[in-house]
């Protein structure tokens, strides 16, 4: 059986609430609440500062100017990749790192037009310094809240769905319907195109039957999108019934299927005169790699001089507590799966590093006295700067496993080789959650390894900060360690 089943959300049984707002008037109130957000900061920082500092008010029409100028550049990044959608804010495309970044940005392009225009001197700046970290909490607030509102408005019907066709085999239709359904989105599947199961031949007349009714339907039911669910090798049947679909006012998608949803960003690029579906790029471009290894080779250094007194008075004490030598050197599998030696304080009485490493334990006997006190507070790991310096490793990135664990999860877990895509890490993503020491389960390990994949993708030199600042203070980055 082949048709459509249209099915218009506005029923006799459901009644929308008189005030729901569409995309693009979500779109205008977020964008507005920010500006106004900021402009109101920098009065508020500039009244006060100067109240405190000087005991006047001082120039209000400068808190204005520099508040609007400061919101316009905040806010046009957003406005022109088009993230004030609905579904920018649902799926977490404006994360808090992401509003650090834009927030510098507009920052930077502050000063610059102060020095460009030469009105650097009639600023203060113990008010800009005030405006810029109440600015930055302020924002990110913002954001917040608009979220928690959206979403309580979505629940509540005040917001008017964003309504989808869905077209292809009632399985797939079935198995979609349910993922929209258990998903928190503000998506409405409206209609519904059934095909033929079986894939007719291009000029069948059954198919322009059915795709006549798809397109009725849709009109009917005032779609937004349409999202076509076939497989990718149907090629010439996907181009007939987009040819089809094209006289709708509606934005027409082919679905992203098993391969392409696995990845965060697919995109279209081009190679000369090749066009391709891109799934992945090179975890970092030249210049972030080039950022990230200056980052690594300075703060490894310093680390290393500063430290210096510290490792000879810890070399002592494992000396002292346990026979064995103070280092302890392992195989582990760095970038694109080429080995190198750790560099660890010895913390236990076994040296382990063949085709078999059984990882440490809660209670473990072979854990030394002082290597329990160096576990528990990370200093085991501290050598490891030198892998960092030798460029075998970085500061932040996926945890190093013992190339036999390496070997024995590679063949388990699907994205498990994607980690050493870019170089380990002395800390990372998955630490810092918690996710560090035995992994006891495949579970554990697919959850470690979800966090690196996730770290991999979003890379930012204000992340590895974030991390690196987490490493020491967050109580997660410190359990499981025995």
């Amino acid at each position: 059986m082949t048709g459509t089943v249209p099915e218009i959300q506005a029923s006799a049984t459901t009644v929308a609430p008189r005030l729901a707002i569409g995309n693009a008037t979500f779109a205008i109130i977020a964008f507005a609440t920010e500006c106004l957000a900021i402009l109101s900061v920098s009065l508020v920082c500039g009244l006060g500062y100067h109240l405190v500092a000087y005991g006047d008010r001082g120039p209000l029409d400068i808190y204005l100017a520099v508040g609007g100028l400061t919101a316009l550049l905040y806010t046009l990044p957003f406005a022109f990749r088009d993230e004030y959608d609905i579904e920018d804010f649902l799926e977490g495309r404006r994360a808090s790192r992401r509003i650090f970044v834009i927030w510098n940005y507009a920052f930077l392009c502050l000063a610059l037009v102060a020095f460009l225009t030469k009105t650097t001197g009639i600023f203060s700046r113990g008010w800009l310094i005030t405006f810029y970290a109440a600015g930055l909490i302020a924002v990110i607030a913002v954001d917040a809240l608009i979220e928690a509102l959206l979403r309580s408005a979505i629940a509540r019907g005040h917001i008017v769905p964003r309504r989808i066709m869905l077209v292809g085999t009632s399985a797939e239709i079935a198995r979609t319907r349910a993922e929209v359904a258990n998903a928190r989105s503000n998506v409405r599947v409206v209609a519904t195109g059934i095909l033929p199961e079986t894939v007719p031949k291009v000029e069948d007349a059954n198919l322009a039957g059915v795709l006549r009714e798809i397109v009725s339907s849709a009109r009917a039911a005032r779609v937004d999108d349409i999202v076509l669910l076939l497989d990718w090798s149907q090629g010439a049947r996907i181009a007939r019934i987009v040819d089809d679909l094209l006289v709708l006012p509606a934005g027409v998608h082919v679905g992203a299927g098993s391969i392409i949803g696995r990845f965060a960003n697919p995109r279209i690029a081009r190679f000369g005169p090749v066009t391709a579906l891109s799934l992945t790029g090179a975890p970092l471009a030249p210049m972030q790699a080039m950022v990230k290894r200056a980052f690594d080779v300075v703060v490894s250094a310093l680390a290393l001089a500063l430290l210096a007194p510290v490792f000879t008075l810890l070399a002592v004490l494992i000396k002292l507590d346990s026979p064995g030598p103070v280092f302890f050197r392992q195989r582990r599998r760095g970038y694109n799966h080429e080995e190198f030696r750790i560099w660890k304080l010895r913390t236990m009485t076994t040296l382990d590093d063949g085709d078999h490493v059984r990882q440490a334990s809660r209670g473990d006997a072979r854990v030394t006295r002082v290597g329990r006190w160096l576990r528990r507070f990370n200093l085991d790991e501290l050598p490891q700067l030198i892998n960092v310096l030798k460029g075998e490793m970085s500061l932040v990135g996926p945890r190093p496993h013992a190339v036999a664990h390496d070997i024995h999860f590679e063949t388990r877990i699907l994205d498990y080789a994607r980690r050493l895509n870019v170089k380990p890490g002395i800390t990372g993503w998955a630490q810092i959650h918690g996710l560090r020491g035995a992994t006891e389960t495949e579970d554990d390990m697919r959850r470690r390894v979800a966090y690196d994949i996730h770290y991999i993708e979003n890379w930012s030199l204000v992340l590895d900060f974030y991390i690196l600042m987490l490493t020491v203070l967050s109580p997660k980055a410190y359990r499981n360690a025995f």
